[in-house]
């Protein structure tokens, strides 16, 4: 695809520079792209310093972690305002927030008898969010699991026995942040949400209440079905689609810059609504 919208770097959980990340798009004909850290801007910058100096389409991006009762939600946005300080106090927010729910886990990784160096975990991660992926990779290098796959299910993941659900921030939150932000809003993954149409057009009713701009309706794990089924969604809510591969290096395997994503033509849309 021309224009992928969903790429992480070394800043949360990707394991590129955005420098090689823009290296990397071009190599695989990608013209456009944006750069979405989990709940840090911290990339951007340097990703648009880059892009601005070899004249490369780069989207200053986010994707921020949100929780729906039982359900993760995540919400992307784009074209954000970096000046906006009360934008980036809400990120402030975040992190701290982050903080300490990387505290309970330790201390639920503690009874069970296994002890987390905080000091060496931050090894794992070079920018300044540590995510369960990063305890994934740390398991997996101590031998205490196998692979990442048996670090989440017996773990991380929901079900984990040290798993500590976020800290509330609901989804309607997000998007009003990043609308306030003037940013271009969209619901990503929504098949990774839930499986339950019901609830998910239920979620996406009261999201483009908010201001919900998109939903992003070609990922690189869905199929050509899948697609069209989330670009129907979209069709009946007046929404556009957004589209990445969601590009993690390799704490991702099996997925490549510009894998999903966005014809040109299609982003073009987007930005016409934004000059609106």
């Amino acid at each position: 695809m021309e224009v992928d919208m969903h790429i992480h770097t070394i800043e949360s959980d990707g394991t590129y520079t955005p420098e090689e990340i823009i290296i990397r798009a071009m190599k695989n004909n990608v013209i456009a792209l944006a750069i979405t850290d989990h709940d840090t801007v911290a990339g951007i910058e340097k990703g648009k310093e880059i892009a601005q100096k070899i004249g490369f389409e780069f989207i200053e991006g986010i994707e921020i972690s949100c929780n729906e009762e039982d359900l993760e939600v995540h919400i992307l946005g784009y074209y954000l305002n970096l000046q906006d300080k009360k934008f980036l106090m809400e990120l402030k927010e975040l992190e701290e927030a982050r903080e300490k729910r990387n505290t309970k886990i330790i201390e639920k990784f503690e009874k069970l008898g296994i002890i987390i160096d905080i000091e060496e975990l931050k090894s794992f991660a070079p920018g300044n969010i540590i995510s369960r992926l990063h305890f994934a990779n740390y398991l997996l290098e101590k031998g205490i699991v196998g692979n990442k796959t048996e670090a989440f299910e017996k773990y991380l993941g929901r079900t984990g026995l040290a798993y500590v659900p976020k800290e509330n921030f609901p989804p309607e939150r997000a998007v009003k942040i990043l609308k306030d932000n003037g940013a271009f809003v969209s619901l990503a993954h929504p098949k990774l949400i839930t499986l339950n149409d019901e609830r998910l057009n239920s979620l996406i009713l009261k999201l483009k209440e908010c201001g919900l701009d998109a939903l992003e309706a070609q990922y690189s794990s869905f199929s050509k079905i899948e697609k069209q089924k989330y670009k129907r969604m979209a069709k009946k809510y007046g929404l556009l689609i957004t589209g990445g591969s969601d590009f993690h290096g390799g704490n991702r395997e099996g997925v490549d810059i510009g894998d999903a994503g966005l014809e040109y033509s299609q982003f073009e849309k987007i930005k016409q609504k934004m000059k609106k």
